[in-house]
């Protein structure tokens, strides 16, 4: 009889059986083989985008099935077993079709909605998450404020018809924009900050790469742990060059194509 007190003799939870996939497909990721050692917990459950506590549940499976071991002092929780190739399977290419592709202009203030209509479409956003919390070292070191500092965070997820387009995150800092979160979410970020408040972004800076998706986004946008997503991380400055926005937007890397242009001289 299986112990009680172990996973093994009884069902995951679907989110815990998606975590574990998901270290296993991180695994193969960043080329991690028996013996190598697996990123901390708290750092886990900030690649996957998952709780600490799934994180854990999903290392203690996989200690029951011999796949790691957690040893004490630095050595951390070692790769057991070759989980880099169990992920191989389920790892997608990417094969975009120039008919379903979407524009979208880097660095540009025109929101997704706005850059849609242009080309004869209409999105629908859906408010999955708005309030005033704290927020991982990354986001607060890009508004120089410390770690302890609470933010807004608003969590989006665009679709047009039935097929999700943009999964986002936006930050502001609330001591600035008091009474932001009464305001339409689903509208642009940008157009609140100038109608409501008079702030005038005037650069938009963005860092662009392929990531393969994981956690919230990839369920957000309904695909498999692993497909390629495109992410874009925005800052936008006003005229002194204080950091207003910073937005974490991932786009189904088969459907969008992004287009940047310069103003030379």
């Amino acid at each position: 009889m299986a112990d009680g007190g172990t996973t093994t003799g009884r069902a995951l939870s679907a989110t815990v059986s998606r975590a574990i996939h998901d270290i296993h497909l991180l695994a193969n990721v960043d080329e991690l083989r028996v013996g190598d050692r697996l990123p901390a917990e708290r750092a886990l459950a900030e690649r996957l985008q998952v709780s600490r506590s799934t994180v854990r549940a999903a290392l203690k499976a996989m200690r029951e099935r011999g796949e790691i071991v957690t040893r004490g002092g630095r050595a951390g929780t070692v790769i057991a077993a070759d989980i880099a190739h169990t992920a191989l399977p389920s790892r997608i290419d990417v094969n975009a079709k120039s008919a379903r592709v979407i524009d979208r202009t880097s660095a540009s203030t025109s929101g997704l909605p706005h850059m849609l209509a242009s080309q004869g479409k209409s999105c629908v956003t859906t408010v999955l998450d708005a309030r005033v919390q704290r927020c991982d070292e990354r986001i607060c070191t890009m508004f120089h404020c410390a770690s302890s500092q609470p933010l807004i965070r608003v969590e989006r997820a665009r679709a047009i018809g039935n097929v999700p387009i943009s999964y986002e995150q936006t930050y502001l800092d609330p001591r600035g924009y008091p009474d932001f979160l009464d305001f339409d979410m689903t509208a642009s970020i940008y157009q609140l900050l100038q109608f409501n408040y008079g702030t005038v972004i005037h650069a938009v800076e963005e860092t662009i790469e392929m990531i393969p998706g994981f956690g919230r986004p990839a369920r957000a946008l309904r695909t498999a742990s692993g497909t390629p997503l495109l992410y874009v991380c925005s800052r936008a400055t006003d005229a002194f060059g204080n950091t207003v926005v910073v937005s974490d937007d991932i786009y189904p890397a088969a459907h969008v194509r992004l287009t940047t242009s310069r103003t030379l001289g």
